[in-house]
Formats: C-alpha cells, structure tokens, sequence
C-alpha cells in the first residue's frame, strides 16, 4: 500500500510540499509499528514483508493460474471463489490523521487522539479506525501486508485466513 515518494523533476529536485506531507504521514505511520517490521529496504523489515506477501498473499489463492492440483470440474468453483472474495470481502486500508474527534481503535478499544494517524478499513466505513499496530489478522495476528484485508462478521483477516474461515 505504501509507495514510494519519487522526487519531482519539474522546476528542481527539492520536494513538493504535498509530497513532504506525505512523507511525513508515512513516518508517523511508521514509528507506530514496531522497528523489525517496518518495510525499509535493506533491514528486518523488508524481509518481515516478504515473508508476510508470502503467506497472507499466497499465490494459488490469487489465481487458477498457480494452482496445480484443482481438477478442472472445480475451476469454476474456484473462479467463483475469487470473485466473490475479491467483490465482498477483500480491500485495501489507508492511513489517516484523526482529525475530527477522538476515535476508538476497533481492536485495542483505546482512544486514537485527534491529529493521531489511524487505518481505515473501507468495508467497515471511514469512521471506524485502528492504530497502525493493531490493524492485524484475527487469526494470526499479524500486521495486514501491505494493509490488504479481508472483512468478514465486523473482523479483519488477512487473505490466507479469510479462505479458511470458508472451508
């Protein structure tokens, strides 16, 4: 979820001030979540995220093309799968300041104070948040990759759980 800020190479290579913004909402961002798991190149973290993509984002849940043992009476099944996880359940979160009032964290239940960053879930609508922290898998208890989630009964999963909770 998090892409990198280039520079801008219109008038000079000094950043624009949206993009200082930016950067700096992505830095408080970051200083929220423990250090071994923040995704900077070169350190722990880059690799914690590998290993996450891995097993939250597994490929085979992703598309027929990387499953090798569904018998070709059950592609549709699985094509259908797909489609109505990616239709009802899975989304991507974004990151916020608070900046209306005081808002509860939907996992922890302590307060997200005003000028405080906060995920949103759009499945669960723009009013309720999480710390960065606490925006985890039910099940594993994870930070979400990438902030990729699958909501299903008022709970956040991540993709590989979500498809369990179906078996």
């Amino acid at each position: 979820m998090m892409k990198r800020l280039g520079r801008s190479h219109k008038h000079s290579d000094k950043p624009t001030e949206k993009q200082s913004e930016k950067q700096s909402i992505i830095e408080q961002y970051f200083s929220q979540l423990p250090a071994n798991k923040v995704p900077r190149l070169g350190t722990p973290g880059e690799k914690y995220r590998d290993r996450q993509l891995i097993v939250q984002l597994p490929k085979q849940d992703l598309a027929l093309a990387y499953c090798k043992f569904i018998e070709p009476d059950n592609w549709k099944l699985f094509e259908d799968f797909v489609n109505t996880r990616n239709e009802c359940a899975l989304d991507i979160g974004f990151i916020k300041i608070c900046l209306d009032k005081i808002a509860e964290c939907k996992n922890c239940k302590k307060s997200i104070a005003t000028q405080e960053i906060g995920v949103v879930a759009p499945k669960f609508g723009e009013q309720v948040s999480w710390h960065p922290n606490c925006f985890v898998c039910n099940v594993c208890e994870e930070l979400l990759v990438d902030l990729t989630y699958c909501a299903k009964d008022g709970k956040l999963f991540c993709e590989r759980h979500y498809a369990e909770t179906l078996k």
